[in-house]
C-alpha cells in the first residue's frame, strides 16, 4: 500500500514535469519563477517542489522500504533534485545576458584597427558591447594612418572620439 503512495507521487510528478517541459519547448517559458539572486523563492517553488518529488518518490518506490534511513535517503535525493534544477536555472539566466549599451567615453584607451580613412576622418574596428563595431574617428595630432594600424582611443569630446 505505501509503496503505491510513492508510485503515485513518482507518476503524478513525472507526468507534470513532463506537461512543464512540453510547454516551455512548444509555448516559451510561462513561469517566471526563477530568480538571479540565491534566495529561498527560487529553490522552495512549484517546480522545485515537482523535482523534489520525483526523486523522492522514484527512490522511494524503487527502495521498496519505510525504514526511517531509506526516508532520510529518500529526502535526500529529492533535494539533490531540487538544487540541480536550481543551479541549471541559474546558468541559463545567465545566458540571456542583457546588453547594456556603452556611452561613447567608456572607449577611452581601447585599442583599435584603423579599417578605412579619408582625409582627416577614420573608420576604426573597435569592441563596443562585446562585439566588434566600426566607429568614425579623427587623429588627435593629425597624424596619418593606414588602413590595418592599430592605435588606441584617447579622448572623446563633444561626441567625437579621437585616437592617438
Amino acid at each position: 500500500m505505501v509503496n503505491t503512495i510513492f508510485l503515485g507521487i513518482a507518476i503524478v510528478a513525472s507526468a507534470i514535469f513532463l506537461i512543464q517541459f512540453i510547454m516551455s519547448v512548444f509555448f516559451g517559458d510561462l513561469d517566471t519563477d526563477t530568480d538571479v539572486d540565491v534566495d529561498l523563492g527560487s529553490v522552495v517553488s512549484f517546480k522545485g517542489l515537482t523535482h523534489f518529488c520525483i526523486g523522492f518518490g522514484w527512490y522511494m518506490y524503487i527502495a521498496k522500504s519505510t525504514a526511517i534511513a531509506t526516508f532520510l535517503i529518500g529526502i535526500s535525493i529529492g533535494l539533490v533534485f531540487v538544487f540541480i534544477l536550481w543551479f541549471l536555472y541559474k546558468k541559463a539566466y545567465q545566458l540571456q545576458k542583457e546588453n547594456k549599451p556603452e556611452k561613447t567615453e567608456a572607449l577611452v584607451g581601447r585599442e583599435c584597427t584603423i579599417y578605412a580613412h579619408d582625409g582627416i576622418r577614420y573608420i576604426v574596428q573597435v569592441a563596443v558591447n562585446g562585439a566588434l563595431r566600426e566607429v568614425e574617428v579623427r587623429s588627435l595630432e593629425d597624424k596619418k594612418y593606414q588602413t590595418g594600424d592599430c592605435t588606441v582611443i584617447c579622448k572623446v569630446e563633444s561626441g567625437i572620439i579621437y585616437i592617438q
